[in-house]
């Protein structure tokens, strides 16, 4: 063999081996990327998605915070018309508001949606008046009602109970409201409510998203 072919070939062999080992270098790590690509992208799912969604979660509950309140009579002062100051305020006791407001002592929404509402008012001193007088013209004509003042400013009775005699009324109900509503609790002027907490009470907690438009 010439030595200038023995070069040739060698040359050759050189070159077809670096093909060959960036070839396989190259095909080593293709197959490498798809392996790890298919193997570990259920396992980054799995492991991964709950914090993401714990990280939902948080955002939704920070976006969807209570709305609920438990307020009791505000009886610092005189009565001076028909509607009841409330406060709401766990130094209280039994008290608390949570995402409403409290504006002039009625109770401001601040998230749209159906809401339940309550109230409970009893009459100061009803029963001794009611021992001396059976027939007492005052609680007989009372009534005892919850209102809306829309954000407009337009205002709608929402439940009304006359009192009848009785020296304590109760109520409930389910009802749409919309931001910035400002329900209130209007009692017959001059009658005077007890300030007892277990006695006489507001309340109102966030249910359900408001309904769907109708089209």
């Amino acid at each position: 063999m010439a030595p200038g072919e023995g070069r040739k070939k060698l040359r050759i062999y050189f070159r077809c081996s670096f093909v060959g080992f960036v070839t396989g270098l190259f095909a080593g790590f293709l197959v490498s990327f798809l392996i790890c690509y298919f193997l570990y992208r259920p396992f980054s799912k799995v492991h991964c998605e709950p914090e993401n969604n714990r990280f939902r979660e948080k955002q939704g509950e920070s976006n969807k915070a209570i709305h609920t309140a438990h307020l009791l009579l505000n009886h610092t002062g005189s009565r001076q018309d028909n509607t009841l100051k409330w406060q709401g305020d766990p130094s209280l006791g039994r008290s608390f508001i949570y995402g409403l407001t409290l504006i002039q002592g009625s109770l401001q929404i601040q998230r749209s949606g159906i809401y339940g509402i309550y109230v409970q008012v009893t009459l100061a001193k009803c029963i001794q008046a009611r021992a001396q007088n059976p027939e007492l013209k005052e609680t007989k004509a009372s009534t005892l009602t919850i209102g809306n003042l829309s954000a407009q400013g337009r205002h709608s009775s929402l439940l009304r109970r006359h009192f009848q005699g009785r020296c304590s009324l109760s109520a409930s109900l389910q009802v749409n409201l919309n931001y910035q509503d400002t329900l209130y609790v209007n009692l017959t002027y001059p009658l005077v409510p007890s300030p007892n907490a277990d006695e006489t009470f507001f309340g109102a907690s966030w249910l359900y998203p408001p309904p769907p438009p109708e089209y």
